[in-house]
């Protein structure tokens, strides 16, 4: 006899509903100065009350002159999303420079309340306009259930602001920056949130002339093998209000390309959004790509000046798989109802090769044994034939079965591709012969097929 033993355990779950933050580059209190006017903060919700809630901004002391509580930053603060963050809810904040405003929803959550995290930057505009001095005070970032009687949880950041006095007299001035302040865009075709890259250019000041700013490869995008890739893989959008912009995706040109420009009044944006994205990758091998952007800025009839400069990265994951469609969606070769006087049984594959690596290989296949029935009864491997043909793309590599052959059980080799290792498509085509003393039934048997580099 058997015996079984059973026992039940039993689980408690200390509910969470929190929030908390940390600064993109470190510290505990948020310092903008002349030198670095955007900073980072990421916001992470902990939750699983399984109830949904929102982030709000509340502005808990004005950010005013440490000697003159009447001067306040007023507008000048402004705050921006940074898109692609978050994973779950709608983020609430635009992507464009806003003024902070007091009880501001940032963030609602999805309807099932899943933790969550984002990330926003703040930012000083205008400095040059600000009187000079020491400016301080504090956000608080709120976590509100919604249609729940969870008590609100409050983190508390504190502002610092330092407006030099060679800020309100300096020349107008253009800072290019990447993604959270960094200098460095970051391109990723398969992870979430780097297919895109928003770098932010400010305009300190006003120029006596109309401006253009363009923006080219230093060298060509190369990755470590040696492997290049067209600058036309990547896209660039500039979303701009008042000064002419690329208003929609268009190919990087490589040579100098304009980007940007003052209208014919003259008239530009204190900041707006270069947008870098991806195209059509398919065709890259797999690699880290490198290059560095460099930015020029025309005033007038002067010659353009570098202003700025970005390093580019581009990561092409590795690819190298194999996709297998049978005729029948099924993950076995099977023939069913067999039965003596048949006609030829046929059954069709269709083997698909993905690859970056640029590197030979070859597809194996290996039988694990004879066509057989639930009962046992085998049909000898004499009947059961197979061939390989080219897809109606064009196979580039080599077919290894052109003529029909036993499948016998063990290790054959039916294709190996070009020198390149190109991606590449072919059929596998399976046919039984009805023995005539064949007992009727369902016959099968199990397949593996193997891609190896070589």
């Amino acid at each position: 006899f058997s015996l079984f033993l059973s026992r039940t355990l039993l689980f408690s779950q200390t509910q969470n509903f929190g929030i908390s933050y940390t600064l993109t580059e470190g510290g505990t209190k948020l310092e903008l100065t002349p030198e670095t006017n955007y900073r980072g903060v990421n916001v992470v919700v902990n939750s699983n009350a399984a109830t949904q809630y929102e982030v709000i901004q509340r502005i808990v002391q004005p950010i005013q002159n440490r000697d003159n509580p009447n001067l306040t930053l007023g507008e000048n603060l402004v705050v921006r999303g940074l898109r692609g963050t978050n994973q779950f809810g709608d983020f609430r904040i635009p992507t464009n420079d806003v003024p902070v405003r007091n009880e501001d929803r940032l963030y609602t959550s999805d309807s099932a309340g899943d933790s969550d995290n984002f990330t926003i930057v703040y930012g000083i505009i205008n400095i040059d306009k600000i009187p000079a001095g020491y400016y301080q005070g504090q956000i608080a970032f709120v976590l509100r259930p919604i249609n729940s009687n969870l008590n609100e949880q409050t983190q508390y950041l504190y502002v610092y602001v330092e407006v030099s006095q060679q800020a309100e007299t300096k020349a107008a001035t253009i800072e290019i920056s990447g993604p959270l302040g960094s200098r460095a865009i970051e391109l990723n075709p398969k992870k979430e949130g780097m297919q895109t890259a928003d770098c932010l250019v400010k305009i300190n000041g006003t120029f006596k002339e109309n401006i253009s700013l363009s923006h080219v490869l230093q060298r060509p995008l190369q990755s470590n093998e040696g492997n290049q890739a067209g600058p036309d893989i990547i896209n660039v959008e500039v979303k701009a209000v008042k000064g002419l912009g690329i208003n929609k995706p268009l190919p990087f040109a490589g040579i100098s390309q304009d980007i940007y420009a003052a209208d014919p009044r003259n008239q530009t944006d204190q900041d707006f959004v270069i947008t870098y994205s991806l195209g059509d990758v398919s065709n890259l091998k797999a690699g880290r790509y490198t290059s560095r952007i460099v930015y020029y800025l025309a005033e007038g009839n002067n010659p353009p000046r570098p202003v700025g400069e970005l390093d580019l990265e581009l990561q092409i994951d590795r690819v190298f798989e194999l996709v297998i469609a049978p005729q029948e969606q099924t993950s076995a070769i099977e023939f069913r109802n067999l039965k003596a006087g048949d006609e030829p049984r046929v059954s069709e594959l269709d083997l698909e090769v993905k690859s970056n690596l640029g590197k030979p290989y070859q597809v194996t296949q290996n039988v694990y044994s004879d066509l057989t029935d639930p009962q046992g009864n085998t049909i000898p491997g004499k009947y059961f034939a197979m061939r390989t043909e080219g897809s109606a793309d064009g196979t580039k590599g080599k077919l290894k079965v052109l003529e029909a052959q036993e499948v016998k059980k063990q290790d054959t080799i039916m294709f190996v591709s070009d020198s390149k290792g190109s991606p590449d498509k072919f059929k596998v085509i399976y046919e039984l012969t009805i023995p005539e003393d064949i007992k009727a039934g369902n016959y099968a048997t199990r397949i593996t097929y193997s891609l190896v580099e070589l």
